[in-house]
């Protein structure tokens, strides 16, 4: 790993990320759309299950709580509080969560460096995620680490309906990456060296939760990956 200069492509790349990324106006406007479509969610469950309750007590009961009794202005406003309550709250701690890349973004191009990772490999395997076919390489490196690749390319084959295994993603022997130091952004991602032959893909089992993070260090020995990741016999 080592730091040098920041080129003029790879600072046009963290610019074009920054006017990207979400400002403080957008964040609150998608929140107030995920608030909006959340209540409405909401309040077609509550009056599916108002219908039901109704139902019920008017067999059960012969009492009668619909739309047309005189406790429905009531039921109403309670399922309309209680509702925009919950998508408010919901709303709010899911803007939050929402972390701003922007301040972190302006440091890296700023401080005008990027970092280079320097690995080189022995082995590929790789594995299929069965939604859209996407592939991840996981690679063998020199030092027996497994460093995972994530083919974008692949998805977006397969989404489009075409062959995810019609990807021009080869991975070969030495790798460069380069990242912004503070975001930790990819900026570029080089191969070289001999091709290495990953054979047919496994079919991925696990969900996306347990999916590794891609360009990074999977902490699963080389010899595990079938039998951890894979689908078992």
């Amino acid at each position: 790993m080592s730091a040098r200069a920041m080129s003029v492509s790879e600072r046009e790349f963290l610019e074009q990320t920054l006017r990207a990324a979400p400002t403080s106006a957008r964040r609150w406007k998608e929140g107030a759309e995920n608030a909006f479509i959340l209540f409405a969610i909401l309040m077609v469950v509550f009056a599916a299950g108002w219908w039901g309750i109704n139902w019920l007590t008017r067999n059960l009961a012969h009492l009668d709580i619909g739309l047309n009794s005189a406790a429905a202005p009531w039921v109403v406003a309670l399922g309309v509080v209680v509702g925009g309550i919950y998508a408010a709250v919901s709303t709010a701690r899911w803007i939050r969560r929402w972390r701003d890349p922007r301040p972190l973004i302006n440091a890296d191009i700023s401080g005008g460096q990027v970092v280079e990772e320097t690995y080189h490999f022995t082995a590929a395997k790789r594995f299929q995620e069965p939604e859209h076919g996407g592939l991840f390489y996981f690679l063998r490196t020199t030092d027996d680490r497994v460093l995972v690749l994530y083919d974008a390319e692949s998805q977006g084959l397969g989404v489009q309906g075409d062959n995810p295994l019609r990807s021009t993603f080869k991975p070969c022997t030495n790798l460069v990456i380069v990242r912004a130091p503070n975001t930790g952004y990819v900026i570029s991602k080089h191969f070289s060296g001999e091709p290495l032959l990953s054979g047919d893909p496994h079919e991925l089992a696990v969900g996306p939760k347990e999916w590794p993070d891609s360009d990074a260090y999977c902490d699963i020995p080389w010899q595990q990956l079938e039998t951890r990741l894979g689908k078992v016999a």
